[in-house]
């Protein structure tokens, strides 16, 4: 009957609205202005005028304005946040805050420090099993208002409190195609229909129940297939959670275990009171504290007691998505609805934008020098890296493969070489056409005048031996010339060792022009994890190597020859240099480096 009755209310008004109308007409006609009455209503340019002095920027005011000449009924209202827009994108932005799908477009996921893994290309994983991050230039474009302001999105701004204009067929209209257009039997043996059970605790709680339907459609889908609803799940027989409230964790049964935990804390245990509990819910939580529409229940930018959290939803679009639902509901547009509608400092001048698509790593997972050994040893988040080849060699071969493979490499291949210092560039592009460049600087040795010698150490091919353990730099380069050149200790990774000697360390000899011509790596017998020092860590390493659990090469290997049997039958790493590392770290015998 209530409805009938509202139903009866909006025909009378049509009625009067018609009868007006062309009373107006003819007035027109009568006075010469041809019944234009758009003449007599506000330009576009006042309207705008108008947003612009009741505090929305330039920027939103077109927009408002061409809504308005279609819509003239309805009132836009700028909530000023007195927030800057930077900060709130920085807080928003925070790991676990604002979620997408794990299956959509990789340029819409966050690659922040621990949400994603350059070098395996994994998101981290914030909610059930496939939501993940969200990129911190999709949430801007999903915060930014301007970018919503048309028919069909601006719902998200509506102020969500309960309207006797709102009818039956409004939420029939949203839950069209969905298991709620249906009746379903309730646990006290009820039919329940869904949308009038809506439209009374929207009445009750003076929520909107366009926005209780379209709430319940975003969390539980078009089939309502969820654990939380089905009333059957173990242990929770006959309790329902259709807002998904408290459902939360890292795996699906967590989150249904908590949010029918939740339900039957809370006596859920019918259909209808797990749709009141959360309507109440809603309106205590979210609508009597400022966070009226959808926009503000998603992004808390006015709770200032819970800024930046106290946010219903993680799905960073689900406030345009339900919005765009909610406005479905409504059969006629032409109400007086009102828009809360936010505005922040600092603002770009225009809408953030977001047309990229694809993959966003430009990452490389290899890159080798046939033949050769990069300095420092490669990884991916390092851009650049040197190659020492002997005088002989003409071209080298380089390859390069990317952490995901629909990046693109370019710069690799066959690539001649001239005598002295040579740079390739190695270019990395990903999905979404960001670059990286590897840089890869390749010294083709000169005849250097005179090799270096030393009367303390042996100086062989490749390697520096009969070094004494604790050897500073400085001490060790004032026993070592070479005639013609200059000399240089680097550590592994191809920095200046000022300190002590260490195996791994390196031997340069630059030419007369400053080119590096030669290099020989240092090799402390026992120092077999390169530290300098000769001690248990090196036995174990030694031990894992024995056993194939570890690998060990170059002088890595040869200094784990402690007791430099490895050119005799039977000898090379073993058992027996375990020994003599062991020894020689608890001071019983020295291991011989001469």
């Amino acid at each position: 009957m209530m409805n009938r009755r509202k139903r009866s209310c909006k025909n009378r008004r049509r009625a009067l609205c018609a009868l007006l109308g062309f009373a107006l007409f003819v007035t027109g006609c009568l006075f010469g202005y041809g019944g234009n009455v758009r003449a007599m209503a506000q330009t576009d340019t006042e309207f705008a005028e108008q947003m612009q002095a009741a505090g929305f920027p330039a920027s939103y005011a077109q927009s408002l304005a061409a809504l308005h000449t279609v819509h003239p009924e309805w009132q836009f209202e700028p909530v000023i946040t007195g927030l800057d827009w930077g900060t709130v994108i920085e807080m928003e932005s925070r790991n676990g805050y604002n979620l997408v799908p794990k299956s959509g477009d990789d340029a819409k996921k966050s690659t922040a420090e621990g949400a994603y893994d350059w070098y395996t290309n994994t998101w981290t994983i914030y909610d059930g099993s496939s939501w993940v991050g969200a990129s911190s230039d999709y949430i801007a474009y999903c915060m930014d208002p301007r970018n919503f302001l048309d028919e069909k999105s601006i719902f998200q701004f509506e102020k969500l409190s309960y309207s006797d204009t709102q009818t039956v067929s409004g939420v029939k209209a949203i839950i069209a195609g969905t298991f709620m257009e249906k009746k379903v039997t309730d646990t006290d043996g009820t039919k329940l229909d869904y949308a009038e059970a809506f439209l009374a605790i929207g009445e009750q709680t003076g929520v909107s129940p366009y926005h209780l339907a379209s709430r319940v459609r975003q969390e539980q889908g078009k089939n309502g297939t969820s654990s939380l609803i089905s009333g059957t799940y173990s242990g929770y027989e006959g309790y329902f959670n259709y807002f998904n409230v408290g459902a939360s964790g890292v795996t699906s049964s967590l989150v249904i275990k908590n949010g029918l935990n939740y339900a039957k804390k809370a006596g859920w245990d019918s259909r209808y009171k797990a749709l009141l509990g959360g309507a109440k819910l809603l309106a205590k939580n979210y609508i009597s504290v400022g966070q009226d529409t959808l926009y503000f229940q998603k992004f808390n930018v006015v709770n200032h007691a819970a800024l930046y959290s106290h946010q219903y939803m993680t799905n960073v679009t689900a406030a345009v998505t339900e919005g765009q639902k909610l406005g479905e509901g409504y059969t006629d547009k032409d109400q007086a609805f009102v828009f809360r509608i936010p505005v922040y400092e600092n603002m770009p001048e225009n809408a953030c934008a977001f047309t990229v698509s694809g993959n966003p790593n430009n990452y490389l997972k290899s890159l080798t020098v046939e033949g050769c050994s990069l300095t420092p040893s490669f990884d991916g988040a390092t851009d650049r890296y040197s190659v020492l080849v002997d005088a002989g060699v003409a071209a080298i071969e380089v390859s390069a493969t990317p952490v995901v493979s629909t990046s693109k490499v370019s710069g690799t291949g066959t690539i001649p070489l001239t005598t002295g210092t040579n740079t390739i560039e190695i270019s990395c592009i990903s999905g979404t056409g960001s670059t990286r460049i590897y840089t890869l600087t390749v010294v083709r040795q000169e005849v250097v005048t005179g090799e270096p010698v030393s009367d303390s150490y042996r100086i062989g091919s490749k390697y520096v031996t009969g070094l004494t353990p604790g050897l500073k730099a400085s001490a060790f380069l004032k026993n070592v010339s070479a005639e013609g050149a200059s000399l240089k200790l680097v550590d592994a990774k191809g920095r200046e060792n000022t300190g002590k000697l260490a195996t791994g360390n390196r031997l340069e000899v630059y030419d007369a022009n400053g080119v590096l011509a030669k290099s020989y790596e240092i090799v402390l017998y026992g120092d077999v994890n390169g530290d300098g020092d000769i001690n248990v860590l090196d036995m174990i390493k030694v031990n894992r190597y024995i056993l194939g659990l570890g690998k060990l090469s170059g002088c890595y290997l040869k200094a784990a020859d402690a007791n430099r049997d490895g050119d005799k039958e039977g000898g090379g790493v073993n058992v027996l240099d375990m020994i003599y590392i062991n020894r020689h770290a608890l001071g019983l015998t020295t291991i011989r480096q001469d």
